[in-house]
This record gives C-alpha cells, sequence and structure tokens, in this order.
C-alpha cells in the first residue's frame, strides 16, 4: 500500500504546525498587532530570518540531496531582490515626483514625470536616462513574474553550459562562484543600470501604503512565513518521489545513476534551475525589509556563507537546513548588534563584532570534523534514545 505524502514527510506536517505556531506568538507580541513586547526592528529580524531559511532550502537541495556545492546561489537571492526593488523604487521615486510637479501652474505632460523619475533615481550616477533593464519597473507584476524568470533563466543557461560539459566537484563549484563575481563585478559599474554602488534604497516604504513601519514589517513577516510554509513543502514533495530518489543516486553515485539511462545532466539542470527560483523568491521578500539592496550583497562570501549555514544545520535534511540558518542569522544579529557584551582579559578586550566571523569560521570547520550531520543530527540521537 502506497503511502501518503505526509505519511512519508512526518518532518512537513510538525514544521508547518511549529511555524504556524511561532508566527501566531509573533504576530501577539509585536509593536504592529499585539502587546508590543517585539520591537519592529526586530519583527523585520525575524522576518529576514524565514527568508534566509527558504534560501537555506534551496541549498540543501542542490548541496544535500544531490551532491552539488554551489558557491553562487546568493546571486539568485540577489537578482530576486533586484527585481522587486526596482519597482518599489520606480512606484515611490513616481508619487513624489508627481507631487512636487502637481504644484506648478501647469500640469507636467507624462514626458515631464518620466524624465523626473529618472533625474531622481541616475541623477547619483550621472544619468538621467532609463535603462533597457527598467523597462517593465512601472509594473508590478511584470517584475514579481521577472523575479522567477530572470534568475530562473541565468540559472538554466548557466547550469546547461556547466552540465552538458560535465563538469563536476570543486570544479563546478569554482565556476558558481565565479559566476557570482562575475554578476557582482557587472552590478558594481554604473553603467550596468542599477546605480552602481549605491544599489536601490528606501525599499522599505510601500507606495502608496500609510501604514506605520510596524505594521509593514508585520505583513512582510506573514509573507516570509507563508513562502518559507510553501517552499518547505515544495521541497519536501521534489526528495520524496522518484526525483529524489535520482538525484540522491547522483549525489551518490553519479557514473552508476547515469549507467542506469536517467538523464542525469537534465536532473542537474532542472533541480538547479528551480531551486534558483526559490533563492529568488526569498529574496525578493528579503530586501523590503532590509530596505537597501547593493552589489556586495552579491558577492561571493554570501554564497559561502549560506554553505556554513546549512553545514551547520545538517544538510541532506529540511529542516536541518532551516535551523542552521536561524540559529547563525539570530546568533549573529545578538553579536553584531551590540547586544553581546565585550569580555576584557586585562591584556586584551574581546569585541564580538570583530570576532564574530573568527567564530562561524571555527564552528564550520568543528562541524564538518566532529558533528557532519549538523544541528539536524541531534534528533537522530533523540530517536535512537527512544527505540532504547
Amino acid at each position: 500500500m502506497r503511502k501518503s505524502f505526509v505519511a512519508q514527510n512526518p518532518s512537513v506536517l510538525v514544521f508547518l504546525i511549529c511555524l504556524s505556531l511561532f508566527t501566531v506568538v509573533v504576530t501577539v507580541l509585536a509593536e504592529g498587532f499585539g502587546v508590543g513586547a517585539l520591537s519592529t526592528s526586530f519583527i523585520k529580524t525575524l522576518g529576514k530570518t524565514l527568508c534566509l531559511c527558504l534560501v537555506a532550502i534551496a541549498m540543501d537541495l542542490i548541496w544535500g540531496y544531490c551532491g552539488i556545492l554551489s558557491l553562487g546561489h546568493f546571486a539568485f537571492f540577489g537578482l530576486g531582490g533586484y527585481m522587486v526593488g526596482m519597482w518599489l523604487m520606480y512606484a515611490r521615486t513616481e508619487i513624489i515626483v508627481e507631487g512636487a510637479l502637481a504644484q506648478g501652474d501647469i500640469p507636467p505632460t507624462p514626458q515631464e514625470i518620466i524624465d523626473g523619475i529618472g533625474n531622481q533615481i541616475f541623477g547619483v550616477v550621472g544619468s538621467s536616462d532609463f535603462p533597457v533593464v527598467w523597462t517593465f519597473a512601472d509594473s508590478l507584476m511584470s517584475q514579481l513574474l521577472l523575479v522567477l524568470v530572470v534568475p530562473g533563466l541565468l540559472a538554466l543557461v548557466f547550469g546547461w553550459l556547466a552540465f552538458r560539459s560535465r563538469v563536476t566537484g570543486v570544479y563546478l563549484s569554482i565556476l558558481t562562484q565565479a559566476m557570482t563575481l562575475a554578476l557582482a563585478l557587472y552590478l558594481f559599474q554604473n553603467d550596468s543600470g542599477l546605480r552602481g554602488n549605491n544599489g536601490l534604497s528606501g525599499l522599505q516604504n510601500l507606495p502608496g501604503v500609510t501604514a506605520p513601519q510596524s505594521a509593514v514589517s508585520l505583513w512582510f513577516f506573514w509573507a516570509s512565513a507563508l513562502a518559507l510554509g510553501a517552499g518547505y513543502i515544495l521541497s519536501a514533495w521534489v526528495v520524496s518521489g522518484k526525483f529524489g530518489s535520482v538525484i540522491r543516486g547522483i549525489r551518490d553515485n553519479e557514473a552508476r545513476v547515469r549507467f542506469l539511462g536517467y538523464p542525469v545532466e537534465s536532473f542537474k539542470l532542472m533541480l538547479f534551475t528551480l531551486t534558483a527560483m526559490i533563492a529568488a523568491v526569498a529574496g525578493a521578500l528579503y530586501y523590503p525589509q532590509a530596505g537597501i539592496i547593493n552589489p556586495a550583497e552579491i558577492a561571493p562570501i554570501a554564497s559561502i556563507y549560506l554553505a556554513v549555514w546549512v553545514a551547520i544545520g545538517g544538510r541532506g535534511r529540511l529542516y536541518g537546513a532551516v535551523l542552521g540558518a536561524a540559529f547563525v542569522s539570530l546568533v549573529s544579529t545578538w553579536f553584531t548588534g551590540g547586544q553581546a557584551p565585550d569580555i576584557n582579559l586585562g591584556f586584551y578586550t574581546v569585541q564580538w563584532v570583530d570576532w564574530w566571523q573568527v567564530i562561524l569560521g571555527l564552528s564550520f570547520v568543528l562541524v564538518t570534523l566532529f558533528a557532519p550531520k549538523g544541528i539536524g543530527g541531534l534528533f537522530d540521537l533523540l530517536k535512537r534514545e527512544d527505540k532504547a
């Protein structure tokens, strides 16, 4: 008798229940809705953490289940943020320009409004003309569609070129890192059309919305929780069936899977493209909560951090990726936000802002050597104790 999806994946139901309870508790305690025990800035931190958990799931799919260590998935994450950020910046600037020009004696023409928007957005890089990449920036639906299309198309083209050449292992990791670096260097240029090093700013201000930030932060928190829940279900469905068995086989013994007649490159390409789009959705929700995005966010080091999160949480298990990303994100916020007290050793003062990255690197090394199953491996120990 064939088991149901929930029976095959009991962690899905447990995860959704935990996520729902967490969302309700945070909502009740939030400043914008409930008793005000949690500040607006902390609600944004929690919302961004949920987005990081979603991109960690994408990383776990491609690395933990398929064995491809991609060091470029944060590029897709950033591209998703740029796509939605373009509309946010355009629409907000349009309202400001129309309000300013409306004070004149003569009503402005559509071209004058467009020129004013261009001056406001691109004046910082010495231009006023809209680049081609901003063609659909005035349409929210078009930009939301591009959140999936642009990263998905980049992943499809890159994956097709890499996988058809049968590049594997560390060489493929280097290629994904090179792709990320090339994209970041391109975006740093002023003529890239995305304001160069300045990036896109003011993304936390929703155009035409007069609600306070305390309410807006909750809206994005809910959207992030919904996206994380949907992403978890989708990922669990992908890895639970025949497709999941094949990609695990590719991870364990690619040559044998190819010998059995499976189109290995096609499976890799499908998963690589899917995880790129999942990462892009996470980025599209993350950066409006962060308020700004610039090319530094796409630097290769960000994708390396992503691999560290998954390793600490336990790759090859979806909830492990979530635990790793949530743990590192919240602990990082505590250490780098000035909340962790400095330690005076007499001859030296330990400032956690400076030492946090060292601690993170050491954690990755220690987990790799002594606890390869990560935080998620603790559940295996609990299961063994229950059976005993």
